[in-house]
């Protein structure tokens, strides 16, 4: 379909799904002289309020979303771009903790395409890659509202990230460093947190999680070169007060108040860290920008409130879905079932699994195959061809585990599998993508 006979939401939707076909990544200086075009004709960036840049490997959305809630919590106007979506391209815009209605996506779809239109008269060779086009009409979207602050998650990784050409965030957030995307950051921690840190401007103070010592070392020295003061949270940041079933309650070290005593509700061990590093950011923001409607309170009620879909979420009783597709991800969420798992005779654990092939998949699996409690693992098969093919997955599940394996071509029919043996008591997990977290949360949907 070429763009002039597009008129619904749904039209430019999957105009901008069939983008990857004919485009590839743009050099960032490209990109910029794309945004400064914009900039020079009726986009201004000062319209996005006051910006939270936040890149990372694992925790990054979730991160985004503590603040967002805060933010709101706090009495401000504030959008939210995150990615990737589970179920419709309208969740990666959030305007005071709703998407974006089809006809504000339209609307922004229409700003961005009349402007590249405009730029090949100086460029024609340039177009916009599928994250590109999202990005910049996040921006059309933010300036229309009239946001106060702007959350802004980087793609992939963060120098050469398509965000990256943002020149005056407020804040900027590192979350975990992990080796994932390998293919296009670095094959090394280092190389990878070199790359992340890219975001960090100068004089612009930057926080990050200390997880791992080569990650922070680079994160660190990046920081000193470009005169960016560094705040660390590292695990001494917080303490976990206790675990229950479906909230955790913890402490964190505070600049302001001494500890403040936090709650999230949720089963997912990690959260605690990323409210931790949320709510540093959070303080920094603060006091930079004198945000005074943010306080103790705030921070607490925000917390708490704050949902985050896919993120060993609750989707039906006894059903989690969690979107971990990566070594480091695995391993929170099996720290998060270890921690509130308390096993009862006779009671079934399924495990429903899939993954896309760029992703370390058999190291994911042997790491699965070692949590005790699951009794069932059922395996299927992501749609398209990034999706790894169910022979190989049985293959390697076998290599790992004696344990019950069935095999599902279809992912309803495994959820419908789960779903008509899963008794009282019994538990149901769905891991390994996000992109099978977003057909999932499709299914529930359609059950309800």
């Amino acid at each position: 379909m070429h763009k002039s006979e597009i008129r619904t939401y749904k039209q430019a939707e999957e105009y901008i799904l069939e983008v990857p076909k004919f485009t590839t990544k743009n050099p960032l200086e490209e990109t910029r002289g794309f945004y400064q075009f914009l900039q020079k004709r009726d986009y201004k960036e000062e319209s996005l309020g006051k910006i939270i840049h936040i890149a990372g490997t694992n925790g990054k959305g979730s991160v985004c979303s503590f603040v967002n809630s805060v933010c709101l919590e706090s009495g401000y106007h504030v959008g939210m771009f995150t990615s990737p979506h589970l179920i419709t391209m309208r969740e990666r815009f959030m305007i005071d903790g709703e998407m974006v209605s089809e006809e504000a996506f339209l609307d922004a779809f229409f700003w961005l395409e009349e402007a590249i239109d405009a730029y090949h008269e100086i460029s024609p060779d340039y177009q916009p890659t599928f994250f590109e086009r999202l990005f910049f009409m996040s921006l059309c979207l933010f300036q229309k509202a009239g946001v106060d602050i702007s959350i802004m998650e980087t793609g992939l990784g963060g120098r050469l990230d398509t965000t990256n050409v943002m020149e005056k965030p407020s804040v900027c957030v590192i979350t975990e460093i992990g080796l994932d995307h390998m293919a296009y950051l670095g094959e090394t921690i280092e190389q990878i947190a070199g790359e992340k840190a890219g975001i960090i401007k100068p004089g612009i103070p930057v926080v990050y999680a200390d997880k791992r010592g080569e990650s922070s070392v680079v994160i660190e020295r990046i920081a000193k070169e470009k005169e960016a003061c560094c705040y660390k949270v590292s695990k001494n940041a917080y303490k976990i007060n206790k675990i229950q079933k479906k909230c955790i309650d913890f402490s964190v070290c505070s600049r302001y108040y001494d500890y403040v005593r936090l709650v999230v509700e949720t089963a997912a061990v990690y959260q605690v860290e990323n409210a931790t590093i949320a709510m540093s950011a959070l303080e920094v923001l603060k006091e930079k920008e004198q945000l005074t409607q943010i306080t103790q309170e705030t921070m607490q009620s925000g917390i708490r409130k704050m949902r985050w879909p896919g993120r060993m979420e609750e989707v039906l009783p006894q059903v989690f879905i969690d979107g971990a597709h990566n070594e480091d991800g695995v391993e929170a969420f099996l720290a998060s079932v270890k921690a509130g798992w308390q096993q009862e005779d006779g009671k079934r654990c399924f495990l429903i699994f899939s993954a896309v092939n760029d992703k370390k998949y058999d190291k994911m699996i042997e790491m699965l195959a070692e949590l005790s409690c699951v009794t069932d693992f059922c395996i299927t098969r992501i749609p398209g061809q990034r999706g790894v093919r169910i022979d190989e997955l049985e293959k390697q599940f076998r290599i790992y585990t004696n344990r019950d394996i069935h095999v599902f071509e279809e992912i309803s029919d495994a959820f419908e599998f789960c779903m008509h043996q899963k008794g009282e008591g019994d538990v149901v997990y769905i891991v390994g993508s996000l992109y099978l977290a977003g057909l999932v949360e499709d299914l529930v949907k359609g059950s309800l």
